[in-house]
């Protein structure tokens, strides 16, 4: 069932068994496990089916660092189905190592293991079309070919691929379930301000709600699982602060801690040699119809003996906004931008993020000389993308020079000082918004310094090709200019130890009984991978649990 919040009467008291909030990757797919549970369910959205900036404005939030962390606004969506409206689709499980507590990476361990998860990551594949739960390059129609012939490495190896989503809309696609469903009842325009308590503390007892219209009403419940992404969880917890003036979950100070992202960009160019000729620079298609994306990763032997965090590579175009690369595609979608504002997110390309412009004599140019080019890829891009279901996922161009640039996904180091906190302003409702103090370490950028002076050496040993950019460089880029913070990691992390997270493994606030966190924000570290599939993955189990708990 489906209802607008709007309707619902001042001061009702609403009552279920679970009240999940948000739609997105987490709460659409955690509302779906709980289907045919015998529990009664009710579901917070705050948006409606179709982006409205009124209620945009309450994710509007300070950042400190704004040349290199994103507005507050742009990674995030407050509408049915969350940011997976708007999100590219791309899909990778998080790696083994990822889950070990490693010396060389402070704060690093997780109380669960990828085998553990392994499960719950099958099953979440399903909610995001993503195909088979394989990730192997071995496993593609024409695996056994190398990505980059030549590169014969035992420390730079290209055995593994991204999957890409539809991309999946979760709201979209789970819908029709979600409003058949006899025990959900789907509530828009409908915002949690608060998780209320016994006099305790360790008991909640409901969530006050209300519309922006100004109409509050409250949702009693037996469990209450908040899963309106990394920073909105973390601020519902903030903000509910009647026994603990730090917040729910802040007894040792953790709230909000830790918070993370991504490391991701582009750094120079390899030269291919003529034994690389035939490097895979586009996208493939799996025997699921899947399209996939190789990637180079540095072994994990090689990350324990130079102590270096998560890491990925790929092979991919030109930067859209220099000129010189003289491809009439790049230049005809730079010139064209300013249609695509919001659509392009920063760790894909500043330039095409960016609504300056630069060089556009050069770019005309490129597009006038290079225009019998466009109609073919324009008739690539309309069957292929615009009219089909499964969309190809991105500009993709071959180079006739045998030049690509590189472009990497790092993973950021837990970090105690990079938080998430409340500001001075407020929002419609008189609340207090957040304020990213989002930090980077040394770590961070020596980590993906090394990366790349591994890849240029075994690139130059097996003469597979030259990289043009001194490793050196490449630290100085990521400490200086590198950062997006597009991905909301770490703000409630998971431990066994109260001491050491605000979730237990089984994602729920510690001295809170029946209150868990469905987001991002409760992995310990954030790999090299978006964090979309592993938060459906920790919904589904999150679905298991409560079950069981509730039997």
């Amino acid at each position: 069932m489906i209802e607008d919040a709007r309707h619902i009467p001042a001061g009702t008291e609403l009552e279920c068994d679970v009240v999940v909030v948000g739609s997105g990757a987490a709460g659409a797919t955690l509302a779906c496990e709980l289907i045919d549970s015998g529990l009664s369910v009710i579901v917070l959205e705050g948006g409606g089916f179709a982006f409205d900036p009124k209620a945009q404005e309450l994710y509007r939030g300070e950042v400190d660092d704004k040349g290199r962390h994103g507005e507050l606004t742009r990674y995030r969506r407050r509408m049915f189905g969350g940011t997976t409206t708007v999100w590219g689709g791309r899909c990778a499980p998080f790696d083994a190592i990822d889950f070990e507590a490693r010396p060389w990476v402070p704060h690093s361990g997780w109380p669960v293991t990828r085998s553990e998860l392994d499960p719950f990551y099958q099953r979440a594949h399903a909610y995001a079309h993503a195909g088979n739960y394989t990730y192997e390059s071995s496993s593609l129609p024409d695996g056994a070919k190398p990505l980059v012939p030549g590169l014969d490495s035992e420390v730079v190896l290209q055995d593994r691929m991204w999957r890409f989503s539809l991309p999946t809309d979760f709201g979209k696609t789970n819908r029709a379930r979600l409003e058949k469903a006899a025990n959900v009842r789907l509530l828009m325009h409908a915002n949690a301000l608060q998780v209320k308590t016994d006099a305790t503390g360790k008991h909640a007892e409901r969530l006050r709600v209300a519309t922006l219209e100004g109409k509050e009403f409250s949702v009693k419940a037996r469990f209450i699982a908040l899963a309106a992404g990394g920073i909105e969880v973390t601020r519902l917890l903030l903000l509910s602060n009647d026994t603990n003036p730090d917040g729910l979950g802040n007894e040792h100070g953790l709230l909000g801690r830790f918070y993370g992202s991504h490391v991701s960009g582009d750094l120079g160019e390899v030269a291919l040699t003529d034994k690389a000729r035939d490097a895979i620079w586009t996208y493939e298609q799996g025997r699921d119809g899947v399209y996939c994306k190789r990637h180079l990763r540095i072994a994990e032997e090689t990350q324990r003996r130079l102590g270096l965090l998560n890491y990925r590579c790929t092979l991919t175009h030109p930067p859209f906004g220099d000129p010189s690369h003289r491809s009439a595609v790049l230049s005809a979608a730079y010139l064209v931008k300013r249609f695509l504002t919001h659509q392009i997110p920063p760790e894909f390309s500043k330039d095409m993020a960016s609504r300056e412009y630069h060089h556009v004599r050069e770019h005309i140019r490129n597009v006038v000389l290079g225009s019998p080019g466009l109609v073919g890829f324009g008739l690539h891009w309309f069957f292929k993308r615009t009219i089909a279901t499964r969309k190809y996922p991105s500009v993709s161009l071959r180079s006739k020079a045998n030049r690509y640039t590189l472009h990497f996904d790092a993973e950021q180091a837990p970090n105690p000082d990079s938080r998430i906190v409340l500001g001075d302003q407020l929002d419609q409702f008189g609340l207090r918004r957040v304020r990213v103090l989002w930090k980077t370490s040394e770590l961070d950028s020596h980590s993906v310094g090394e990366c790349h002076r591994v890849l240029t050496e075994e690139f130059a040993r097996t003469g597979a090709g030259k990289v043009e950019l001194p490793h050196t460089e490449a630290a100085r880029i990521i400490r200086d200019e590198s950062g997006v913070g597009s991905h909301h990691i770490g703000s409630t992390r998971m431990a066994d130890d109260p001491k050491q997270g605000v979730v237990d493994r089984n994602a729920r606030v510690h001295s809170v009984d029946n209150l868990f966190i469905a987001a991002p924000s409760i992995f310990c570290t954030a790999s090299f991978a978006n964090p979309v599939l592993t938060t459906a993955a920790f919904a589904v189990r999150l679905g298991d649990h409560i079950k069981a708990v509730a039997r």
